[in-house]
């Protein structure tokens, strides 16, 4: 956990999991996706050097692993194949690919691409043996990085949850509270929501209350009328943030609602001064 002090101590924790996981999903699809990138690179390099030719399947090679917890054996073919040079000498090559079922039958004719200097780095010609690794690892990477992304914009949006708002509010009002001698923001816990009547419709004003801890005296803050509902964006919130000076009783106060945002597209009036 990170800690946010103030000249007056500690303001909140705010948690580092959800940056940490964001970053490092970001980091692994990056990785995945860079190894694609050299994959790709690889195979346009051999096709560059490479010679195709004609060839026949002459085996299937089959092998047995264990899949799922039972244990059972799970099959796959994996097929040699053989081409000639030109010099007549016949090469047998097995491939990188297994499959399940079996990609082809002994017998089978199919074209292969090979490098002349080195004939025994051959492929058959087709997207498993050319694109499966790098596209695997670009699959992969995009995933990562997609949810790194996500994650890391939902831990950056306003009012996503209530520690990424202190965290915010607290850089908001850094300036303010400094040039305020004794002013200090204090998380707040939320006492309740008290709704009244007026000309234009039912107003809410929200109340947070803060207990000294020297005397042990309560004092009650109170947010302007507000023309909406603000429930519904801070049911993960338990608190908000007040700037205050705690010396001062009946002093005046600054109630952070600037996360709130109007349902009726009204943009936010900013920072609630009481007092």
């Amino acid at each position: 956990m990170m800690r946010i002090r103030t000249p007056a101590g500690t303001v909140a924790s705010i948690g580092r999991a959800p940056r940490v996981m964001a970053w490092s999903f970001l980091l692994l699809g990056l990785g995945l996706l860079a190894g694609a990138g050299v994959a790709v690179a690889l195979e346009l390099r051999f096709r560059a050097g490479a010679v195709e030719t004609d060839g026949r399947v002459v085996a299937m090679r089959v092998s047995h692993g264990t899949s799922g917890r039972s244990g059972s054996s799970s099959p796959s073919w994996t097929p040699v194949f053989a081409f000639a040079l030109p010099d007549g000498k016949e090469i047998r090559v097995e491939s990188g690919v297994s499959s399940s079922p079996p990609c082809c039958r002994v017998g089978d004719r199919v074209r292969v691409r090979y490098d002349p200097a080195q004939p025994s780095r051959a492929q058959m010609a087709g997207f498993l043996e050319s694109w499966l690794v790098a596209s695997i690892l670009g699959g992969m990477g995009i995933i990562f990085a997609g949810v790194g992304l996500v994650v890391r914009r939902a831990v950056a949006a306003p009012g996503a949850t209530a520690q990424g708002y202190i965290e915010r509010a607290l850089q908001d009002h850094a300036l303010h509270v400094q040039a305020a001698s004794g002013v200090q923001p204090l998380h707040v816990p939320l006492a309740g929501l008290r709704q009244e009547a007026s000309a234009a419709g039912p107003r809410w004003v929200l109340q947070a209350r803060w207990i000294d801890p020297r005397s042990g005296g309560a004092r009650l803050f109170e947010s302007e009328p507000l023309p909406f509902d603000p429930v519904p964006q801070m049911r993960q919130m338990t608190s908000v943030l007040v700037a205050f000076d705690p010396a001062q009783r009946d002093g005046p106060y600054r109630m952070d609602l600037s996360f709130l945002r109007d349902p009726r597209g009204v943009p936010p009036a900013g920072p609630v001064r009481r007092g």
